[in-house]
């Protein structure tokens, strides 16, 4: 057995900027840990901006990501000094660590801004990009890519990274082309989305018994992994499937709705029984997000924001609403000063160029569009069955043979 305290073990940081990310991270280093003991190897060392999920993969954690990730660019834009010195904390930390490799996961205004520091002060360690970015743009726009050769993220990731792992069909060509190495394992959820109970402990789980469960329908929520999503998202969503509960109280010939939700962060627990009673849902269980796969196979429906959420529910073929909003301002600054604008904004619909998931963004995500797409996808057929027919054939498109194993061995190659 190798020795654990043994020097030959390479130093590993892995730089997270969300919970999302963070869950990435913690399953690549899992399957790098079994590469690496596969092959007689001696493990890595493992420290991280993460939480939980990365702790629980054996990283000393050095920021915890739940008490500062934010909603999305416009947002983090307001905390740019602090992220800003998020990134001179970690910066100082790993050049003092004598780490081999920096794992950097999504967000890419904090990575590659680290990417280029870490370059400029001298790190001499191998860089990679796991989750690396991509522009969605050119899943609809046809001159796209020209654009993308000329793009400062393309750019920054050829100049400061050892290898890119993009795990999406998307902007592979301007990779290519712009010769940044890289590997495309697929999505890594293909390989995730399992659930880990029979029914009998997820029936325990959620206080439930077989015959409630026979005469009723579950309505999973997912507002999100982030303070600031269910600040804004919700309340409304909440709001919605306490309506659809009422409604099918008063019909005897509809069946119970009940409302699961997972959570991402115990830290988040509170937040997400607050937006409930704001929403005015008093019916509500939430489950550990280790149960989300249990939860999410057993749902007639997902009601979730668009994010790693959706692409759940594609991969493993649950009918959805997808569901986003930001607080007014920060919506105005999008739209009129940054010109933010696409035809669609979630995963399965970009991938198709058309609209497979209904998207309520800003004003239309409200509680009473909720409530009608929601009751068309549970109790139409045809208009389940025709999502999930599209979901069938994207999956084609994201979905390759154990894409962990391929990035994490992608990675220990590069360990040397």
């Amino acid at each position: 057995m190798p020795d654990p305290t043994s020097s030959s073990q390479p130093r590993i940081f892995f730089s997270t900027g969300e919970l999302s990310g963070e869950m990435h991270a913690a399953h690549l280093l899992l399957h790098i840990q079994q590469v690496r003991q596969a092959a007689g190897l001696p493990p890595v060392i493992a420290e991280a901006n993460g939480s939980a999920k990365l702790r629980a993969a054996g990283a000393s954690i050095v920021n915890d990501v739940a008490t500062w990730s934010e909603l999305g660019i416009i947002r983090n834009l307001f905390k740019a000094a602090f992220f800003s010195q998020v990134v001179q904390r970690t910066l100082q930390h790993i050049l003092a660590g004598g780490f081999d490799m920096v794992v950097l996961v999504d967000n890419r205004f904090l990575n590659l801004n680290l990417a280029r520091l870490l370059r400029q002060r001298g790190f001499s360690g191998k860089i990679v990009y796991y989750v690396s970015p991509v522009r969605w743009e050119s899943c609809y726009d046809p001159a796209e890519l020209q654009r993308s050769l000329q793009n400062p993220r393309f750019a920054m990731i050829r100049q400061y990274c050892d290898l890119a792992i993009p795990i999406y069909p998307v902007s592979l060509d301007a990779y290519l082309q712009l010769g940044i190495p890289h590997v495309y394992p697929g999505h890594p959820i293909c390989q995730l989305a399992r659930p880990v109970l029979d029914d009998a402990s997820f029936q325990q789980l959620i206080g439930e018994d077989t015959e409630s469960l026979a005469n009723s329908l579950i309505v999973g929520v997912m507002p999100g992994s982030r303070r600031g999503e269910i600040a804004d998202i919700a309340p409304e969503v909440f709001r919605a499937v306490a309506l659809l509960q009422e409604a099918c109280r008063e019909a005897p010939d509809l069946p119970r709705i009940i409302a699961l939700a997972p959570v991402a962060h115990p830290e988040l627990r509170q937040a997400m029984l607050d937006a409930a009673r704001k929403g005015g849902l008093e019916e509500l269980t939430l489950v550990d997000s280790e149960y989300r796969y249990d939860m999410m196979t057993r749902s007639a429906l997902m009601i979730v924001k668009s994010g790693t959420g959706l692409h759940e529910c594609m991969i493993l073929g649950i009918p959805a609403v997808m569901c986003y909003r930001v607080h007014p301002a920060l919506a105005w600054i999008g739209r009129h000063l940054m010109k933010f604008s696409m035809p669609f904004y979630g995963f399965p619909n970009l991938l198709a160029n058309r609209a497979v998931v209904p998207e309520l963004i800003q004003e239309d995500c409200n509680h009473r569009k909720i409530v009608e797409l929601a009751s068309s996808l549970l109790f139409e057929p045809g208009e389940r069955e025709t999502m999930l027919r599209e979901f069938d054939a994207l999956r084609e498109l994201v979905c390759k043979p154990d894409p962990l194993g391929t990035a994490a061995r992608a990675v220990n190659d590069l360990l040397g």
